[in-house]
C-alpha cells in the first residue's frame, strides 16, 4: 500500500496524510487538491513530502498545493516551515535551483477584441525585445560591483534605473525586495552567470504571455483589483536565472558535507540541510535572499521591456 492510499479526504479539496504513517519522525502533510488532481498525483511527490516532514524543527503540517508534482528532494508546490528554536533547518535543495521563480501579472488598458487583430505584430515584438530560451543574454552587462547593488536592492535597483515606476514596487512581494540579502555570500561562479542574464526569460516552462481575461469568478475581487472580462494581461514567468542555479549548486554541496557535522539524519541526499542558525545555514540564508532579489529584479526587467514592446507593436 503506498502513501498517497493512505491520505485521508478531510474536507472538500484537502487530504490529510497523518503524522506517524512514514515513520515516528514524520510530521503530517496536508494536500489542497481537487478529486481530478488527486488522480494525477505522483506516488513519488507524495513520499518527497513525507520526506520533509522528517526534518529537524518541522512546523507541523508541511502543505502541498494543487500545482504538485516531483521536485528534486521536495515536491513543487510543497510550502514547509521550520522553527529555529527547535533546530529547524534550511535545505537548499528544498528551496530549489530557480530561487524566487515567480510571476508577475500586469493588467493593461487594452481590451482581447482589439489586440487579436495585431496579434502578429505584438509577437514580433515581444520575441524581439524580450531574450528567451536556453543561455540568453541580455543587453545589461553587469560588473561584479553593479550586481552586488541588483543583490541587495532587488526591484527597487530596477526602477531606479528606468525600468518601471515607484508605484510598481507597491504591488510586488515585499516591495521587490527581501531585507537578509548578503552579496558576499554569493559565489565568483554564480556572479558571471548572473552578470548578462538579468532581463532574460530563459527556457523550461518560464515565459512572457499576452492574456484575455475570460471569465471573473470573484466579481468583488477584480473590481478591487481593476480586473474585468476581456481585458488584456501581461504576464511573465521568471526567476534568478544562472544565478540562483549556482547558488543552489554551491550550497547543497556544502549542506551535503555539513549535515552529517550536525547529526541531521537525511531520508534523500537531495534534502541535504544544515540549521538554519548555523554558520552554513545563515550563509545560505544571506544568498538565497540575495538570489530571490535578483529574480525580483529581473521580472522587473521583464515586465517593463514585455509591455513597452506590447505598447509599440
Amino acid at each position: 500500500m503506498g502513501l498517497k492510499e493512505k491520505l485521508q479526504r478531510v474536507g472538500r479539496y484537502e487530504y490529510l496524510l497523518p503524522a506517524g504513517v512514514l515513520n515516528k519522525r514524520q510530521r503530517a502533510v496536508k494536500f489542497f487538491l481537487s478529486e481530478t488532481l488527486y488522480e494525477l498525483l505522483e506516488e513519488d511527490a507524495v513520499l518527497q513530502a513525507a520526506n520533509a516532514a522528517t526534518l529537524p524543527g518541522v512546523v507541523e503540517p508541511v502543505v502541498v498545493m494543487p500545482d504538485v508534482h516531483v521536485g528534486y528532494g521536495f515536491p513543487i508546490g510543497g510550502v514547509m516551515a521550520t522553527d529555529p528554536a527547535e533546530g529547524g533547518i534550511i535545505s537548499p535543495g528544498a528551496i530549489g535551483y530557480d530561487i524566487n521563480c515567480g510571476v508577475r501579472l500586469i493588467a493593461t488598458n487594452l481590451e482581447g477584441k482589439d489586440v487579436k487583430k495585431r496579434l502578429d505584430s505584438i509577437m514580433r515584438a515581444l520575441l524581439h525585445g524580450v531574450p528567451a530560451g536556453v543561455g540568453s543574454t541580455s543587453k545589461i552587462k553587469l560588473s561584479k560591483s553593479k550586481m552586488k547593488e541588483v543583490l541587495r536592492l532587488g526591484a527597487k535597483w530596477a526602477v531606479s534605473r528606468g525600468f518601471g515606476k515607484k508605484e510598481d514596487l507597491e504591488h510586488a512581494e515585499g516591495y521587490g525586495q527581501l531585507p537578509f540579502a548578503d552579496p558576499e555570500a554569493v559565489s565568483n561562479e554564480a556572479y558571471e552567470r548572473g552578470s548578462d542574464e538579468l532581463g532574460t526569460v530563459g527556457s523550461g516552462n518560464h515565459f512572457v504571455e499576452v492574456q484575455e481575461v475570460e471569465e471573473v469568478y470573484e466579481p468583488e475581487v477584480a473590481k478591487a483589483l481593476g480586473f474585468h472580462k476581456g481585458q488584456v494581461m501581461i504576464m511573465v514567468h521568471s526567476g534568478s536565472r544562472g544565478l540562483g542555479h549556482q547558488v543552489a549548486t554551491d550550497y547543497i554541496k556544502v549542506a551535503l558535507r555539513a549535515s552529517g557535522k550536525y547529526r541531521i539524519e537525511l531520508p534523500d541526499p537531495e534534502l541535504a540541510c544544515v540549521p538554519l542558525n548555523s554558520p552554513e545555514g545563515q550563509r545560505y540564508w544571506g544568498a538565497m535572499n540575495a538570489a530571490a532579489n535578483y529574480a525580483f529584479a529581473n521580472r522587473q526587467i521583464l515586465g517593463w521591456i514585455s509591455t513597452s514592446a506590447v505598447a509599440k507593436a
